[in-house]
């Protein structure tokens, strides 16, 4: 019998045929995972640039040559290497005229391990838009209503940081100019909220810290009126030289405030001028406030509108 012979072929050249071309997937996936991640940090980083810039440069509105500068300023502090660009100011919904900043960014990023495949860099892009409006809306709110005769209009001069009095009856909300009011208490009528017993305590917790959660306009809110003497004094002299958002209104009803808006006001040092009982006679009227209203810029507010007019208070937020 003939003996049975195995003959074996050398398969080392497929073999490294079959590594070389393993390397160079293992390379390409490199390219992948090393390139694609730096390029995409990067285009974090200018996303950021692009939302700081126009959130900075909305503030400015609707002054435009300002505020395509200081969209120019905060883009360049933020990120490095851009390519030439201009902010756009749209008027399409939700946006005013003059209510909205547009920025967009570009970038070219590098390449390291795509070089071998012949891909240099990348361009990142980035968008943000910011609009700069009146809340409908808004948190942190003191028990204070002013009556909106008496405040600054935005855009106003001669009127924000100039000290001024507001006067408080309360038997007689028609003929004051501020009033406390119970912000738990809104309606869409003046009798979904006449009067209120809100104690004392909770007044100076809303004066102290604000109100926690949002307040809307367009609605009725519930006059305080009774014995809130000392501690109401003291809470407000203590907030004096702090910004106070406040509730702004047009008329009264019976025992409620309709508030329009919001406003920001600072009380002097010395600011609570006479409040019931410190003036035995002249009660129950002797409630005088001394201070000025600012302008303030609020950020993070849920619900806005561009544009319009407004007390001196404003929203800034990111829509895109």
């Amino acid at each position: 019998m003939t003996p049975l012979v195995l003959r074996l072929r050398d398969e080392g050249g497929q073999s490294i045929v079959l590594i070389a071309l393993g390397l160079t997937v293992i390379i390409g996936l490199c390219a992948l995972v090393v390139d694609v991640g730096s390029w995409y940090r990067e285009q974090r980083h200018v996303q950021v640039a692009a939302d700081a810039a126009a959130l900075a440069a909305a503030q400015d509105l609707p002054n435009i040559g300002t505020a395509t500068a200081t969209a120019a300023s905060y883009a360049s502090n933020n990120a490095s290497g851009l390519n030439s660009w201009t902010p756009t100011f749209p008027s399409t919904s939700p946006c005013s005229a003059g209510g909205c900043i547009d920025v967009r960014l570009s970038k070219p990023v590098p390449g390291y391990f795509s070089r071998l495949f012949d891909v240099d860099s990348v361009t990142v892009h980035a968008h943000a838009r910011a609009l700069v409006g009146v809340p409908a809306s808004l948190k942190n709110v003191a028990p204070i209503a002013i009556k909106s005769t008496s405040v600054c209009l935005t855009g106003s001069t001669g009127c924000f940081g100039v000290t001024k009095r507001v006067s408080f009856n309360e038997s007689s909300l028609s003929s004051s100019t501020f009033g406390l009011v119970n912000l738990d208490c809104q309606g869409a009528s003046s009798s979904s909220c006449s009067g209120s017993g809100t104690g004392a305590s909770q007044l100076v917790s809303w004066i102290a810290n604000g109100y926690n959660g949002l307040l809307d306009v367009n609605k009725w809110y519930a006059a305080v009126t009774g014995e809130k003497i000392g501690p109401i004094r003291d809470s407000l002299g203590a907030a004096a030289g702090h910004v106070l958002l406040i509730p702004v209104y047009d008329t009264t009803s019976g025992l409620s405030f309709h508030v329009v808006g919001w406003a920001a006001f600072v009380l002097n040092s010395g600011g609570v001028i006479e409040w019931k009982n410190d003036t035995p006679g002249c009660r129950p009227n002797c409630k005088v406030l001394e201070g000025k209203f600012v302008e303030y810029i609020a950020h993070g507010v849920v619900s806005s509108t561009g544009g319009g007019t407004g007390f001196g208070v404003r929203v800034v937020a990111l829509v895109q």
